[in-house]
């Protein structure tokens, strides 16, 4: 009986093939995969980060509309998107005294919505202290674990 397989060169030929194939489909996928937009630093301002102050104000001065950065949709305030912190600690949204989106004037009860800001939009956040040289503030952008923006209290 003779038996034959496969000559070892004809394998090495398929297996070479395959090896680029896979290697084809791995690039293209690859390449149409999209690419993360970086944090915009100027998207962003923070005012009043200065020793002694207790209001910090955030101010949307460039880029697109910053959806749902608030929520208080169930009447009980929160960040959503947008996220205040102070020396890493989350500042927490029941501070927000003012929020001025699109020209209206919220203030304290702020009426129940998701708050979207647009260029010219400001929050004023009261801290539950006053901030001291060496604090470190900073405006962190949630869906995509960005921090925007730090600042640290040096007079």
């Amino acid at each position: 009986m003779d038996s034959r397989g496969v000559s070892p060169m004809i394998a090495t030929i398929v297996l070479i093939a395959i090896v680029f194939a896979v290697a084809a489909i791995l690039a293209l996928s690859l390449a149409s995969a999209p690419t993360p937009s970086p944090p915009s630093a100027s998207t962003f301002q923070l005012e009043n980060v200065e020793n002694g102050r207790d209001t910090i104000v955030i101010k949307h001065v460039v880029g697109d509309r910053a959806n749902d950065v608030i929520d208080n949709t169930t009447g009980t305030i929160k960040w959503k998107n947008l996220e205040l912190r102070l020396n890493g600690e989350i500042v927490p949204a029941t501070g927000i005294e003012e929020i001025v989106s699109e020209g209206t004037r919220y203030t304290r009860p702020l009426p129940t919505k998701l708050y979207s800001t647009v260029v010219g939009d400001r929050i004023r956040v009261k801290l539950t202290r006053a901030l001291v040289i060496g604090d470190e503030v900073s405006l962190k952008w949630v869906p995509k674990n960005q921090t925007l923006l730090e600042r640290k209290v040096e007079h």
